[in-house]
């Protein structure tokens, strides 16, 4: 029987820090982030995300004849003219979803971060899993107070932590297998309330100030000064990838295979690569074959 579908996760750990524009604001940040508009946490477009990879398989893909099917693969693109497939329109063999937040490096008194995560956060997570076939449960403890934690996967002799200018109260450990299997550059998560995340992913993002230098005066240009928002480095994302077989011909565990195959270790993602923004380790976690 043809297999419909397969989908898998993708996680990105942040190597270097992250500039996903969402275009020019009116507030004191003249270039932000981009980010989900009902909850206002971070993320990265699905179009960033799938150029991202197209970009790589482009350029790093080392099985022969593999850049001959990038149209095949991720739909077809003028830029890849060069290839089969620039001269008709070609729909991609894969569904690319956003990159959606999971857990936020915030710096600490007892290590120089610790990296806190939300209830919502592990229920999307859980929701996501159920979409990708996982059997795998998440059971989130309850946190009745705003200023309470729970430590995950690991212990803790301190009973109190402070994360930028909030003291948090640690109630206990609680252990999740599959963040610990499948997310292991994760270390130090930290179960903070959703009103609590909800402030440090608001407040706690990296702003860098990019200047442009006359070369004649040796000084900045007038104009020229801005400020851009960044994603931290450490901060941990994961992407749902759909696989569906291509004309009926390839199967879409050859594609999974093959895509990768080639997009592997590590990725840059955002703007200013020339700056080496965006720079992320990847990890694949496989799915279930779609019913």
């Amino acid at each position: 029987m043809l297999e419909k579908e397969i989908v898998s996760i993708v996680s990105l750990y942040a190597v270097s820090p992250i500039h996903a524009g969402s275009g020019m604001s009116t507030g004191a940040v003249d270039s932000p982030i981009q980010r989900e508009r009902h909850t206002n946490w971070p993320h990265i477009q699905a179009s960033a995300v799938k150029g991202a990879m197209r970009a790589h398989f482009r350029n790093y893909a080392d099985t022969p004849n593999a850049k001959e099917s990038i149209n095949q693969i991720f739909g077809s693109d003028l830029q890849d003219k060069k290839y089969p497939g620039h001269d008709q329109d070609i729909p991609g063999s894969i569904s690319i979803s956003d990159a959606k937040l999971l857990g936020f490096p915030v710096r600490s008194n007892i290590a120089p971060f610790v990296t806190v995560i939300s209830p919502a956060i592990l229920k999307r997570l859980q929701n996501d899993m159920l979409m990708t076939k996982f059997t795998d449960e998440i059971k989130c403890p309850f946190i009745e107070n705003n200023n309470d934690a729970i430590t995950l996967n690991w212990d803790i002799n301190d009973s109190k932590i402070i994360m930028e200018d909030a003291v948090v109260k640690i109630l206990q450990r609680a252990d999740i297998p599959f963040l610990s299997k499948n997310f292991k550059d994760a270390e130090r998560l930290v179960l903070v309330s959703d009103t609590m995340f909800d402030h440090i992913v608001s407040n706690c993002t990296e702003i860098q100030t990019q200047i442009k230098i006359d070369h004649e005066t040796g000084t900045a240009q007038d104009g020229a000064l801005r400020y851009e928002e960044l994603l931290p480095s450490d901060t941990l994302m994961y992407v749902i990838v759909h696989y569906s077989r291509h004309n009926n011909e390839v199967q879409a565990s050859a594609i999974k295979d093959f895509i990768e195959k080639n997009i592997k270790d590590f990725i840059q993602i955002g703007g200013d690569e020339t700056l080496g923004r965006g720079l992320c380790k990847l990890n694949w976690i496989a799915g279930k074959e779609g019913e």
